[in-house]
């Protein structure tokens, strides 16, 4: 007999993989109850055949903004009343235009033939095809990836019954919105905090009952990869490290995840970089390679070389777009005090090779 415990080729210590997936949405969403029922709250008058209420949800990344919202949405499917009302989610990161964002929402809504049609003839198809519904509920993830915001105006004035939320990491995101826009969405505001270590603990013990057989976890083992997590402050860190420990557990042909494996998931998530292509919109990464190039020249300077590389965006477009990257530590804006109204400002590279464990 073996002195060692090992795994058989035919067992696992993982009984629901696809709890550890990136999309995957949790019956129970510990420390999210207030802001679950916050958002539940604006789409109530659509069942009374009123317009419901506009949200933008602001929070880091990884709290727990889009899953709450998806939860919602995943209820909200087995309210019978709600039969003939539309659930659209659409992630502005991915379709960042008008045209592709109504594109998107009519393909959500059953209708694929849009390949030959105009821009606005599309936008003419969803409406048409909303204002048969009893309402909408719109979600827009990652809003503040989108390049334009026609098409909100489009919902906003030709859709009467619906709600909409616009989910996004930026905390003065309404601040970038047409007048006109603002004014017509008159928005709530739902802010998300971090989690705290406690919280951050209670959430994943509950992803391990979905995805992990009973008692495969050593207790000091989870608490190393708490411990992590909470100093991310994102809860997808600790959701990784989970899988990865589970991973190098089976890989070991070991029937308990230990301190040792969680030890080796750490080590190794820490050689991951924050920032990889993956990360950038085309447009930034455009920008982000000018700004390597030309480090130290002032954002008129960088604009002209952006225009003779044949760069299509707008100088206010090109400095959202700088904005963008200052947020994520690509590069640093120093006032010059020089310009018009003192706004120039020099531009200085920072290269993208921060590690995890430095952010």
């Amino acid at each position: 007999m073996s002195n060692f415990d090992f795994l058989g080729s035919e067992q696992t210590l993982f009984s629901n993989p696809d709890a550890l997936d990136p999309d995957f949405v949790p019956k129970m969403l510990p420390h999210r109850e207030e802001q679950q029922k916050f958002i539940a709250t604006a789409i109530k008058p659509l069942f009374h055949e009123r317009t419901g209420l506009s949200i933008i949800i602001t929070g880091a990344a990884g709290i727990g903004k889009t899953v709450s919202v998806k939860r919602v949405l995943m209820d909200l499917e087995e309210v019978e009343e709600a039969g003939n009302i539309s659930k659209i989610f659409i992630n502005c990161w991915k379709a960042n235009t008008t045209y592709k964002i109504m594109t998107e929402i009519a393909h959500q809504l059953g209708f694929k033939f849009t390949h030959n049609l105009k821009t606005n003839e599309v936008i003419d198809k969803v409406i048409e095809i909303l204002s048969k519904k009893d309402g909408a509920v719109i979600v827009l993830d990652e809003a503040d990836k989108s390049e334009e915001q026609d098409f909100i105006y489009h919902i906003l004035e030709n859709i009467k019954k619906r709600t909409i939320f616009l989910i996004t990491n930026e905390r003065s995101f309404s601040s970038q919105l047409d007048h006109r826009i603002l004014s017509r969405l008159s928005p709530e505001s739902l802010h998300f905090k971090e989690y705290s270590v406690n919280e951050t603990t209670d959430i994943l013990k509950e992803r391990i009952k979905y995805a992990f057989y009973q008692d495969v976890w050593n207790e000091e083992a989870f608490q190393l990869i708490s411990k992590k997590a909470s100093e991310f402050k994102d809860i997808r860190v600790g959701i990784t490290l989970l899988k990865l420990a589970g991973e190098i557990a089976e890989t070991d042909s070991s029937k308990k995840i230990t301190p040792e494996h969680a030890k080796q998931a750490i080590e190794r998530i820490s050689e991951f970089k924050i920032k990889s292509s993956n990360d950038f919109k085309s447009e930034e990464l455009f920008v982000m390679e000018i700004c390597k190039k030309h480090s130290g020249k002032t954002t008129g300077e960088l604009f002209k070389i952006y225009f003779a590389r044949g760069g299509k965006k707008s100088e206010k477009t090109f400095k959202r777009t700088l904005d963008t990257l200052v947020r994520k530590r690509i590069i640093t804006m120093k006032p010059t005090g020089e310009g018009f109204q003192g706004r120039s400002s020099i531009i200085e590279f920072r290269p993208p090779e921060k590690k995890l464990t430095e952010f």
